[in-house]
């Protein structure tokens, strides 16, 4: 078995060596001389046989190989190996196809020559859709098998032998023993036949009743193709395809049909006759496959001109450029770009198209699509269907079905309402309204009795785009509401209900608040209708009630009944307050919040019931805080003047510093700066200080020691003096309890305000001046120059 296997090899390499006539001596082949084809051919054959390298390079070494020989074979064999995955060739069944990089690559289209609206043009230009063959499937029965083509045949059982055999020039293949058998230009599965008779005259067994005997016969390396694709096509040319290559494969690699090429005519020649003419449309729209018919080796594909073309819009689902052929219609085309969208005006289109000497516009009914055939350049266009309704009519308003209902032949309103399942309990009976479009469009009101209507006793023969609009009382009285202020859970607006008493009104609300008043609640009522004909000084009537908490009443107020649009109002009770509480921190014995136990409780107080203050308080730099909620009216205001005037500003921090001496009120408790506190009001008693700290426009702003007596110059030149753009006639002192003192101007001498421990000084910069402008100027010397000429005349006069 090993002397047949090295004989194959010898023979292979016989084979992919050009020697004429002679027997090939391993020793005397040249490695570096081989093309990568033949070492890619002598490893696919290589593990065809089943033979790993190693056997395969000692076969070669006993054959008489040097190893200088076998390590150039390895290292030329390694190198194909890793310089392409897709060198491999073997399918799953072991058969033998011709090596991808052989063929033709899809050639580059110019997209921007190409009108993309030509029906079939993104067709064969569709990087998803290449009609290549699958090269790694058995090839099928169907394929006629051609000059340069493998066959395997190989028999095992009680007989084994193998053949592997190419196909020559006159399509024959050499069978040892059984001499030509001609299989060129017949099917697979024909040839697969004639073969297998041919081989029972020397294997018999192979048709005996149960042989022993057996054959398998298949297709091995399939030659590849040379097809010419010519005429009307985007890149002409001969391209190089696998042997079961389709037609619309060798369309995908030339790009198609070009501007003027066809879709509907493409020829396919075979030994100069045309043997087929391609529909690509019958593929695109019935998906009829066998357009896309198989090629073989020296087939022409043609592509023609195109016949007519017809250019589509409007409501159709595919738009676009159509290529028709003689005979067809219409109604072909309409088939061919999709159908109708559902907007489509399908009774009529419009036909453009040339003549000899003009254009031709015609009107093609729905009836005639079937006859109006088509011509090179027309254009047609479907329009879309009117915005209307032929038999449409609307109800609204108090029916309990209302909408859109059909227009039937002689429908009346008395009908309409009926089919609506009649009006609702709250309908207004005295009037209706109808809308009626008239034939100019114009709208016509038809009012009617709505009463009348459901007695039968009158009604309205309606009409297409009627709109009939039935009220309920609702819908023409104002909105009834009743609304209740003040010291209730839940005040607001609430709908009135007939017989609704005041009681019933509060309970609504959540009832009483805490603090209502039970004795002091109001009612504010409307002028009725007689009362505002006549102009008068009075505008409402206010009642009066006691209601218990338990909602009570007496039995004279139960009799009250409210009207809409009445309000009430619930007082707050005299004596009640919400409380409230005072925080206290810093230097206090007992630091936090308190409760106030009366509206006239000062700072003192407070004070003392935290236990006074502690020894290292500093009493003079206490502070007290008042919370500020500023309404929404005052924003407005501030908003309004900050308009008027941009230098103003205002900010918006939600407390107020009240100016307090606490050392002067420990010492005298009840003097002005003992003042009554407030809810939310915060006290801040700090520790000593020993600083005071200098910012703005000073040369070094600085925090600096606080020295006894000293004033506010000489904290100023421990900071590097003032900048220059101080203005050091509006230097100010901030106090540490949140007061302040500016500068005072006597003469012209600066007097500055004292300062303590713990204040801040600070010096604000001069306000930026704006140069002159040179039209400032100008006017400037002009009123000189006037006011000169004038004392002069003055002056020549006296």
């Amino acid at each position: 078995m090993h002397k047949i296997t090295c004989l194959l090899l010898l023979f292979f390499l016989a084979l992919v060596v050009p020697v004429s006539g002679q027997e090939v001596d391993p020793r005397s082949v040249d490695v570096s001389s081989l093309s990568d084809q033949q070492i890619m051919k002598l490893m696919t054959e290589i593990e065809k046989r089943g033979l790993s390298e190693n056997e395969a390079m000692a076969l070669a070494r006993a054959r008489g190989m040097s190893q200088a020989q076998i390590d150039a074979l390895k290292r030329r064999m390694e190198e194909m190996k890793y310089s392409s995955e897709d060198t491999k060739r073997a399918s799953e069944d072991g058969e033998l196809m011709p090596l991808e990089d052989e063929f033709s690559e899809k050639a580059e289209i110019d997209t921007t020559k190409v009108d993309e609206r030509i029906f079939g043009f993104s067709f064969f230009n569709n990087e998803k859709l290449s009609f290549e063959p699958n090269v790694n499937l058995p090839v099928p029965s169907s394929y006629v098998i051609g000059a340069g083509d493998e066959i395997f045949i190989d028999v095992w059982g009680a007989s084994q032998q193998s053949y592997q055999i190419e196909v020559d020039r006159n399509g024959n293949i050499n069978i040892p023993n059984i001499g030509p058998v001609h299989v060129g230009g017949i099917t697979q599965g024909k040839a697969s036949k004639v073969i297998f008779d041919k081989l029972t005259l020397i294997y018999r067994d192979l048709v005996n009743e149960q042989p022993r005997t057996f054959a398998s016969i298949n297709m091995g390396t399939i030659k590849a193709i040379k097809v010419n694709v010519i005429g009307e096509v985007f890149a002409p040319g001969t391209y190089t395809l696998p042997g079961t290559a389709s037609a619309f494969n060798a369309l995908y690699l030339s790009g198609g049909p070009n501007m003027t090429g066809s879709f509907r005519d493409i020829q396919v020649i075979r030994d100069g006759k045309v043997i087929s003419h391609l529909d690509v449309y019958d593929y695109l729209i019935n998906g009829n496959g066998s357009v896309n018919m198989p090629l073989r080796d020296g087939d022409i594909v043609m592509i023609p001109t195109y016949i007519n073309r017809v250019k589509v819009g409007g409501e159709l689902k595919r738009e676009g450029i159509y290529e028709g052929k003689d005979g067809e219609t219409i109604s072909d085309l309409i088939k061919y770009s999709g159908g109708f969208t559902e907007e489509a005006y399908t009774h009529r289109l419009e036909l453009y198209r040339n003549t000899s000497r003009q254009k031709q516009f015609k009107d093609v009914l729905n009836t005639k699509f079937e006859t109006t055939g088509l011509s090179n350049g027309d254009s047609i266009f479907v329009g879309t269907i009117l915005e209307r309704f032929e038999n449409k009519i609307t109800i609204e308003g108090a029916v309990f079905r209302p909408g859109n209902y059909e227009m039937s032949e002689g429908l009346t309103l008395k009908e309409l309402i009926d089919n609506a399942d009649g009006v609702r309990e709250d309908v207004f009976l005295n009037r209706g309204l109808i809308t009626r479009l008239n034939e100019d469009l114009t709208l016509q009101n038809i009012s009617f009795n709505v009463g009348e209507v459901l007695r039968g006793e009158k009604d309205i023969a309606l009409q297409r785009e009627d709109i009939v609009m039935i009220s309920s009382i609702y819908d023409i009285r104002e909105l009834q509401s009743i609304k209740i202020f003040g010291e209730v859970q839940q005040p607001g607006e609430f709908d009135y209900k007939e017989n609704m008493s005041l009681a019933d009104l509060i309970l609504s609300a959540g009832g009483f608040k805490e603090s209502a008043s039970e004795a002091f609640v109001e009612i504010s009522r409307r002028l009725n209708r007689e009362e505002i004909k006549n102009v008068t000084e009075k505008v409402a009537h206010v009642f009066q009630f006691t209601v218990t908490k338990d909602l009570q009443l007496s039995d004279e107020d139960k009799r009250f009944v409210l009207k809409p649009f009445d309000q009430v109002f619930i007082r707050r009770a005299p004596g009640f307050t919400e409380g409230g509480n005072v925080k206290i921190l810093g230097e206090v014995k007992f630091a936090g919040d308190y409760s106030l136990t009366s509206k006239k409780e000062r700072l003192s107080d407070i004070i003392n019931r935290a236990g006074g203050l502690t020894p290292d308080a500093f009493a003079k730099g206490a502070m007290l805080t008042r919370k500020n909620k500023v309404s929404q009216t005052i924003k407005r205001l501030r908003e309004e003047l900050m308009e008027k005037d941009t230098s103003l500003s205002f900010s918006d921090i939600g407390f107020d510093v009240v100016g307090i001496d606490l050392e002067k009120v420990m010492k005298n408790p009840g003097n002005r700066d003992d003042v009554f506190l407030q809810p939310g009001d915060e006290l801040v008693v700090p520790r000593g200080m020993q600083t005071v700290k200098v910012s703005g426009e000073v040369l070094n702003p600085i925090s600096t020691a606080y020295v006894k007596g000293k004033s506010l110059k000489h904290y100023i030149d421990h900071s590097g003096g003032f900048g220059l753009q101080a203005k050091k006639s509006k230097a100010y002192v901030i106090y540490p309890n949140g007061a302040a003192a500016s500068t005072k101007k006597f003469l012209f001498f600066n007097r500055y305000p004292d300062v303590i421990t713990g204040s801040e000084i600070v010096v604000p910069k001069k306000p930026e001046r704006q140069p002159m402008t040179a039209s400032a100027w100008i006017a400037i010397a002009g009123s000189l120059a006037s006011l000169s000429l004038t004392i002069v005349t003055l002056v020549n006069k006296m």
